[in-house]
């Protein structure tokens, strides 16, 4: 924080903040010189907000909004609010502002206009920030910021691989070895031996006469347990 700004310091930095063909870093920092210690041209700069528009108004109203118990800035934010230009900024900077007349502002014009998610928990935030119930329910199942933070469009391909780690598994899809009435639908079945090979129907083509030989696990299904007799 600088100590002792004068009133011709503060004019200065109002007005570079508010050249929009100044340099932007120059703006910024004219912008966070105001933020602090600045009450003596809040009347100065309520004059000036109503000459600009866009977003050199929109930073000149985040100034304002930190000098608190003036209703002229109060009536800025809201009037800024109902431009819609940037609903979320406003309706959090009515909620700091602290005056709880927004409670019944930022709750009405819920109920006129259909805010999206976004608008919508910031609106929330700023009624129960000043000290209000929100109540309000919308339905927002075709939001895009909504579905996305719910996982609600996420595809196969987007899914962790670790996700059938824990479904209880005994689905036939997560087997590919062809003896889907044994699969315990985590990969591994009993027809296959310590070796990973298959011993179903198709593919054992086991030659040993004795089943201990085979070393077959499953269950008595394939070839070799069927012409020899060895079920």
């Amino acid at each position: 924080m600088i100590e002792d700004k004068s009133v011709q310091e503060m004019l200065n930095m109002l007005d570079v903040m508010l050249d929009e063909d100044a340099a932007y870093p120059q703006r910024l920092e004219a912008y966070e010189f105001l933020m602090e210690d600045c009450e003596a041209i809040v009347d100065t700069m309520l004059e000036k907000s109503y000459a600009v528009d866009g977003d050199t108004g929109k930073m000149l109203m985040e100034v304002l909004a930190r000098y608190r118990g003036n209703k002229a800035v109060f009536m800025g934010l809201v009037s800024y609010l109902y431009k819609g230009d940037d609903v979320a900024l406003f309706a959090r900077l009515i909620g700091s502002y602290g005056d709880e007349q927004g409670i019944q502002v930022l709750k009405t014009f819920c109920e006129e206009y259909e805010p999206d998610y976004n608008e919508y928990m910031e609106i929330r935030n700023a009624v129960e920030q000043l000290g209000g119930d929100f109540d309000m329910r919308e339905d927002f199942s075709d939001d895009p910021l909504y579905r996305y933070l719910k996982g609600l469009d996420e595809d196969d391909d987007r899914k962790s691989p670790f996700e059938n780690l824990w479904k209880d598994g005994d689905s036939e899809e997560d087997c590919d070895c062809g003896c889907d009435d044994e699969c315990h639908g985590d990969g591994y079945c009993h027809c296959h031996d310590g070796d990973g090979h298959c011993h179903d129907d198709e593919e054992c083509d086991c030659s040993d006469s004795s089943q201990d030989g085979c070393g077959c696990h499953c269950g008595g299904k394939c070839d070799c347990h069927r012409d020899g007799g060895r079920e």
